[in-house]
């Protein structure tokens, strides 16, 4: 898939500059001459065709910059019995971390620190954008720092149990998925210039977004660790030992920059994802595992705020990850999201721009 995206973000024009046809001469050497053959013709007729225009997207022409971002990141959990009849929403607190990056072109690195004592065991992210796809990764594993956020069907003395936010044992999960898509309207449209500050929007535009997702969760629960008087209360199908389920889904979606200012741009992205679930269910009541699979809807959305002058540059984002699980017996829905704020310039301007 990495291979994949690689081919799809090195410009066609570029790849064609190695065809070429030999030397008439003695000498055997194959340099490039302007006669071209048919097929050097049409490689280049296509690579000028994905190139973008630049009266919609300008190109960065700096090779090198920094920039310092700080990033929240946070997580939740709702666990639901059939009806609503009794649910329980947990989750951790929020991440905080702040971090310094830099990069030549388009390869991009840092190190971030976390401001928080209790942390994730692992929160790990990779995000790769160009003109025309996107490359997302992650990897996600905590065991602590959980708190009961609300509840429903669980009473004290008759009462409703409300503003319950205690922190609790017993809950471990593992999150771990890659997100790859397509961007149709490559040309006019860029989602670098939201999302990565490799390119500028100078006119509003949009695009239709096609990827495939593949993600694997688990959620390991032990309910005696809990308040007793929640734990005595909570109906069998709350009770299991260890949920963990694969997705493969299909994401159909769409992407607009909105230019409301000079050197401004706001971007909304919404893409829900159709995916098959294989489900794996282990129950702490009578140590019995239940398979099954089913069709379930998520939704990857995406929201930034940028201003970029070409050598300065600052903005928000929001991406935002739901995960949706539907069963006679038990229904899950889990998300976590990374809200970044960052300002960063450029430097040392490119010999030669497009």
């Amino acid at each position: 898939m990495l291979f994949l995206f690689l081919l799809l973000c090195i410009p066609l024009s570029l790849r064609a500059t190695s065809l070429t046809e030999p030397d008439n001469g003695d000498n055997g050497s194959y340099p490039i001459t302007k006669k071209k053959n048919f097929f050097y013709k049409t490689v280049d007729f296509i690579g000028k065709l994905l190139e973008q225009d630049t009266a919609y997207v300008t190109p960065n022409r700096f090779n090198l910059r920094v920039m310092p971002q700080y990033t929240y990141g946070y997580e939740y959990y709702r666990f639901s019995t059939p009806n609503k009849a009794q649910s329980i929403v947990i989750s951790p607190a929020a991440n905080n971390k702040i971090g310094i990056y830099g990069g030549w072109r388009w390869i991009f690195l840092g190190y971030s620190f976390t401001l928080d004592k209790i942390q994730p065991e692992v929160d790990m992210e990779l995000n790769l954008y160009c003109s025309r796809a996107g490359l997302e990764l992650f990897y996600r594993k905590r065991s602590d720092g959980f708190k009961i956020q609300s509840l429903k069907g669980f009473y004290d003395d008759n009462l409703p149990l409300k503003n319950y936010n205690r922190e609790i044992d017993g809950l471990s999960t593992l999150q771990m998925g890659v997100n790859a898509f397509y961007i149709f309207n490559y040309r006019k449209f860029s989602f670098p210039a939201a999302f990565s500050q490799l390119t500028t929007q100078r006119v509003n535009a949009g695009s239709v977004i096609l990827g495939v997702s593949f993600h694997e969760q688990q959620f390991m629960f032990d309910h005696t660790k809990i308040d007793p008087k929640i734990s005595k209360q909570m109906l069998p199908e709350l009770q299991f030992q260890k949920e963990s389920y694969m997705d493969i889904s299909i994401n159909l979606g769409y992407s607009f920059n909105w230019v409301f200012a000079k050197n401004f741009l706001a971007n909304i992205s919404a893409t829900p994802a159709l995916g098959y679930k294989n489900t794996s269910l282990k129950s702490k009541i009578n140590n019995s595992k239940e398979f099954i699979s089913s069709i379930n809807i998520d939704l990857i959305s995406r929201l930034a705020v940028v201003y970029n002058n070409g050598r300065y540059y600052a903005g928000a984002s929001l991406v935002s990850h739901t995960y949706s699980y539907n069963k006679s017996s038990l229904s899950i829905l889990n998300g976590f999201g990374y809200l970044k704020v960052y300002a960063g310039f450029n430097f040392w301007r490119r010999k030669q721009t497009p």
